[in-house]
């Protein structure tokens, strides 16, 4: 999908109605990679892309419940790789509490009125497609964007997508985190 200029006006418009958000999230990462010193870097996303964010984009996902979270994980990958590849038993993963502080969001909750923004909308949460959406976040990056929340695909939950080039590093924060790097030497 490549957005025509109607298209781009429009999100530049829907853009411009930012607001705080400020909260605890949650992120799920493969316990492979549950160092808390590197669980908000973006790498992943850099590295792999994913909804509302290119190859390139340091950015991070997180979701309003452990629940969401969890969901997303198992949706990306019967995405990447079909349904009996993964399940979370056999997937252990560990959840990140984040403090949430940006000063710059957008949601996309709610169909929007606009006939234009609701087709790039529904594009964008179309469960097995990534182009449009990938598309509509470059653009709002390019705009300063900080966030975008948007409805998970999975039916579940809110997912917040962080921008981390366009925050402020004190943006995100692990929740007890000394706590947190003291238990996580125990178990090692």
């Amino acid at each position: 999908m490549t957005l025509i200029p109607d298209e781009l006006a429009e999100i530049e418009l829907w853009a411009k109605r930012v607001s705080p958000l400020s909260g605890t999230y949650f992120r799920s990462v493969e316990y492979r990679f549950m160092n808390p010193d590197e669980v908000l870097n973006g790498r992943g996303t850099q590295l792999y892309g994913n909804r509302f964010a290119k190859v390139g984009t340091r950015a991070v996902y997180l979701a309003d419940s452990d629940r969401a979270a969890s969901n997303e994980v198992l949706a990306r990958k019967k995405r990447l790789g079909g349904k009996a590849q993964i399940t979370l038993d056999k997937y252990p993963r560990i959840v990140f509490g984040v403090d949430v502080s940006l000063e710059k969001v957008v949601r996309w909750l709610r169909k929007p009125r606009s006939i234009r923004l609701r087709t790039v909308r529904e594009a964008c949460l179309s469960e097995g497609e990534l182009e449009a959406s990938m598309e509509v976040g470059g653009k709002l990056q390019q705009l300063g964007i900080q966030g975008l929340l948007f409805p998970s695909v999975t039916g579940t939950g809110r997912i917040l997508v962080v921008y981390l080039d366009n925050c402020d590093p004190a943006a995100l924060k692990l929740r007890n985190l000394d706590e947190l790097k003291k238990k996580l030497a125990e178990f090692r």
